[in-house]
């Protein structure tokens, strides 16, 4: 079963994006993974884009299935008549009189939607960089100061762990992190003083970061691979 978390990135939009975000982004995506369009492709080829596009439908139901319900006023709204949310009547991009999403079909055709280009392999090395200046502090003053097995055996195999989930985002390596990351969290609170305590502080952001690089990785492991050619302007 979809989340809405899933949805939301399945189509590269925020949670909580409004109707039109959520139109531009499936019709893009809808676009790319249509089997209609892949004229030569083989079976297996087509019933993996079949297999995407229907993911793509799946994830805009349940986004605009979740705007609904915010819209939808609450039981002491309705018997007041209050609106479900103030300016919501006037917001655009919505039906005036209940709030619904555009019910023209093509209402975007002249806007094609541009997804997020991908971070650069830049934003990578700067979390590995902090991380390794992190593991450094760590090994100096964290809770087992100059202790090389606390080294080897847990900063290393963390640093590794989220290093991998970044490159492959593959689930294995983000249960290492989480497993050495709850040891450090372990640790610190044995050995409760200000060492540890700004170690740990100090290999939280890079950990996140990576695992951030990992996340959009994980998602097309599990959904497929999304295409970002730029979809063809409409003609005339």
């Amino acid at each position: 079963m979809m989340t809405l978390a899933e949805a939301a990135a399945l189509l590269e939009v925020a949670v909580d994006a409004h109707p039109e975000q959520v139109e531009r982004a499936y019709r893009y995506q809808a676009q790319q993974s249509h089997p209609d369009r892949m004229t030569s492709a083989s079976p297996a080829e087509l019933a993996a884009a079949a297999a995407r596009f229907d993911r793509f439908t799946q994830a805009r139901a349940l986004l605009r299935k979740a705007d609904a319900e915010r819209m939808r006023p609450s039981p002491a709204d309705a018997q007041a008549g209050r609106p479900a949310a103030s300016g919501a009547s006037a917001a655009p991009g919505r039906n005036s009189a209940d709030g619904s999403a555009w019910a023209d079909p093509n209402w975007a055709a002249d806007e094609p939607y541009e997804p997020a280009p991908p971070a650069g392999p830049w934003l990578f090395w700067v979390w590995t960089g902090l991380f390794g200046l992190a593991a450094a502090i760590s090994y100096l003053g964290g809770p087992l100061p100059q202790s090389a097995a606390d080294l080897w055996l847990r900063v290393v195999p963390l640093g590794l762990a989220s290093v991998a989930f970044a490159r492959t985002g593959r689930p294995v390596f983000l249960g290492g992190i989480l497993v050495f990351g709850a040891a450090t969290a372990v640790l610190t609170v044995l050995f409760a003083s200000f060492g540890p305590l700004v170690t740990l502080q100090l290999l939280i952001a890079p950990v996140l970061g990576l695992v951030a690089l990992g996340r959009p990785k994980q998602l097309r492991r599990r959904f497929g691979p999304v295409s970002t050619a730029p979809p063809p302007r409409p003609v005339g």
